[in-house]
């Protein structure tokens, strides 16, 4: 698949960025957890770096347009993975998975952009909905 997320949300963005009343865009880095139900952590790995470049070219895009919010989460981990051992120099890294399944795991929230503070802590994930709502009512009302 190569960076097809990465692609999928630049072109996503510039479609939507026109629109002068914003946009909400949600994108899903899916494949990291079909390859973690599978125990492949050799394609989790190649998704999670797909992942990881789209993140990037969105704080690069938080940079340049100061009204945007990027948020990133799971909403759930899979595989219950260990890292075992890694080599920067090699870019290999093992690990084992203790399940095909998910795991009560907490996941993190990442925030970055104007009001990122609101998304600290530990928190049900159904709070960020909330989150969220709050600061659309508030971009909106400008309160």
């Amino acid at each position: 698949r190569g960076n097809l997320l990465q692609r999928s949300l630049a072109f996503s963005v510039n479609a939507f960025r026109k629109n002068k009343n914003g946009f909400f865009i949600m994108a899903e880095g899916a494949q990291v957890d079909w390859a973690a139900h599978h125990n492949k952590l050799e394609w989790m790995v190649q998704e999670v770096q797909d992942l990881d470049r789209a993140i990037g070219d969105m704080m690069r895009f938080v940079d340049e347009n100061k009204e945007t919010l990027l948020i990133v989460t799971a909403d759930h981990e899979t595989g219950g993975l260990t890292l075992l051992n890694g080599s920067l120099e090699t870019g290999k890294v093992a690990g084992q998975f203790s399940s095909d399944d998910h795991s009560a795991v907490c996941v993190p929230v990442f925030a970055y952009g104007p009001q990122s503070n609101l998304f600290t802590g530990v928190y049900s994930n159904t709070e960020i909905f909330s989150k969220i709502m709050f600061l659309f009512n508030k971009n909106k009302t400008g309160k």
